[in-house]
């Protein structure tokens, strides 16, 4: 029963990265602000590392198989991002035996931020190789990504322990 509620929990966070990526984010041109992150790092939080890197990978994959690009050969480089946020902060769950301190926590889920917008970045810089177009038009924007990770970073970690917390009740 423990391993079916856990399954489905990471069934419905995969989709809920989807759902709020495609539909509840707001575009600002190159930047897209969003909680998406949200259900994936609280996955790697409630379950580990393995649990987050599989609800980041299959959301990024559902992202783009729904999304406007669709299936192509970059398609598992543009998951790799997602799966890194979710094994960042699982890692750090797992180690810590999912006892949550809340200034490290806030240092993990930036660093998790991070890397997901750093990785991103240099998969968009392949795929403008691949598909040749010009990297040069979205570079502007790469540091008010990072900008946009220090927020989300902080809104996250406001919000994150409770969920936590709150999830762990319903758990027997």
């Amino acid at each position: 029963m423990k391993n079916t509620k856990r399954l489905v929990t990471d069934g419905l966070c995969a989709a809920l990265y989807v759902v709020l990526s495609s539909f509840l984010s707001i575009n600002l041109g190159p930047i897209k602000l969003s909680i998406s992150g949200l259900p994936v790092i609280l996955t790697a939080l409630l379950f580990g590392p393995a649990d987050g890197l599989l609800v980041g990978l299959l959301g990024g994959f559902l992202g783009q198989l729904t999304g406007p690009y669709g299936v192509s050969v970059t398609t598992p480089l543009w998951m790799l991002p997602v799966g890194v946020l979710g094994f960042i902060p699982g890692w750090y769950a797992k180690r810590k035996d999912y006892v949550l301190s809340p200034k490290p926590l806030a240092a993990v889920i930036l660093l998790a931020l991070i890397a997901d917008t750093t990785i991103t970045t240099g998969v968009m810089y392949v795929d403008c190789l691949v598909y040749k177009y010009s990297f040069v038009t979205y570079s502007p924007y790469i540091v008010w990504r990072y900008v946009a990770d220090v927020i989300k970073a902080a809104l996250y970690t406001l919000v994150l322990p409770v969920m936590v917390k709150t999830l762990r009740k319903g758990t027997p």
